[in-house]
């Protein structure tokens, strides 16, 4: 039996896909997901793990070979629906079903190889918003933009792994949530994972937008090592003098931390702080790993070509949640299937080197 950081155990995972597997087979998955114990007792048309099937492979980042993996047995018969009785099988399943398969293909993911810069996991943490259908319910609920305030906009932050493309948690929200919360929220995620567990080095990209005394006291209580792009006024920059870098006081707080300032090619300085000392990263590494962040926003590049508003397949404010956790779901299942294919392309490769 393997102990999962995130969500539950499964046996004899290896990999996203597998760990996938592992959750869809078990009835108690489908036991707690239902809203109510009678849903899709009785044979119908459209059965649950169909329904999960179905909401995977509307995701454009779905790939077949993944799915058909998942879900073997659906490949042999032709699944043909009204969208009238779609949307009503899938109103029997809780929205949290679909988060429960995004941090499984988290877990999962974390199973296979994955790769580390300096002996750190990086990873960012960022916020941003995605439009959603004009509906009045999902205005209500997420807040509305625009003029009068009538287009229905959520607000989505990411802890996203840097190096290994991996989304490791997704909060959908109202716009009027606050990201520095959201971010609280992600490292308890983290935690939750067993490499944490196991005294894994971890390292958090943030940028100017989350700076705060009650931030940086949490993440150096965790252990967790930090950089954060702060806004001018935040720390005395009187204090380095013309200095590249140095200690400073943060207000009343007590907290020392680590201050580096990276000139950029307008003329200006980027500023920096961090509890990553000396011994653990000179100050000419700073550059290239703050660069890492743009990661980050490549990742809502990409996820929001996918994620907009005709792409929703519900107005309904747990429709637009479980249509989310699909589509981040489907964005591990895409990276992890991209993983092996090139293990094996290598394997191949070095196969064929191999002398007569």
């Amino acid at each position: 039996m393997v102990k999962l950081g995130i969500g539950r155990e499964y046996e004899g995972e290896k990999n996203c896909i597998e760990a996938l597997i592992g959750l869809v087979r078990q009835k108690s998955y489908e036991r707690r997901s239902k809203k109510r114990e009678q849903d899709f007792t009785r044979r119908r048309k459209m059965l649950f793990t169909e329904i999960i099937y179905c909401m995977l492979s509307m995701v454009k980042e779905s790939t077949q070979n993944a799915l058909e993996r998942v879900f073997p047995q659906l490949q042999k018969e032709n699944l043909h629906m009204s969208q009238q009785a779609f949307s009503a099988a899938r109103q029997k399943i809780k929205w949290e079903a679909f988060e429960e398969l995004h941090q499984t293909s988290v877990t999962g993911s974390y199973q296979e190889e994955w790769k580390t810069w300096r002996g750190y996991r990086v990873m960012a943490v960022d916020g941003s918003f995605i439009q959603l259908p004009s509906d009045a319910e999902l205005i209500k609920y997420y807040g509305g933009l625009g003029h009068e305030q009538t287009a229905a906009t959520a607000l989505v932050s990411l802890l996203y792994d840097l190096e290994n493309d991996i989304v490791v948690d997704a909060k959908i929200r109202p716009i009027a949530e606050n990201e520095r919360a959201l971010a609280e929220e992600h490292l308890r995620v983290l935690q939750g994972l067993d490499s944490y567990k196991k005294g894994h080095k971890e390292l958090i990209i943030f940028d100017r937008g989350y700076p705060s005394h009650e931030l940086v006291k949490s993440l150096s209580d965790k252990e967790i090592a930090y950089v954060m792009r702060v806004q001018k006024g935040f720390i005395r920059e009187e204090a380095l003098g013309g200095a590249k870098e140095g200690r400073v006081m943060l207000g009343k707080t007590g907290l020392r931390v680590r201050a580096v300032r990276i000139p950029l090619t307008s003329g200006e300085d980027e500023l920096l702080i961090t509890n990553l000392t000396k011994a653990e990263m000179e100050y000419g590494a700073f550059g290239e790993l703050y660069h890492k962040r743009w990661g980050i926003e490549t990742k809502y590049q990409e996820l929001k070509q996918k994620l907009e508003t005709e792409n929703f397949s519900g107005r309904l404010v747990d429709n637009v949640k479980q249509d989310f956790y699909a589509m981040m779901t489907a964005a591990n299942m895409l990276v992890s299937c991209v993983r092996e294919a090139n293990r094996k392309a290598h394997k191949k490769r070095e196969g064929e080197r191999k002398p007569l």
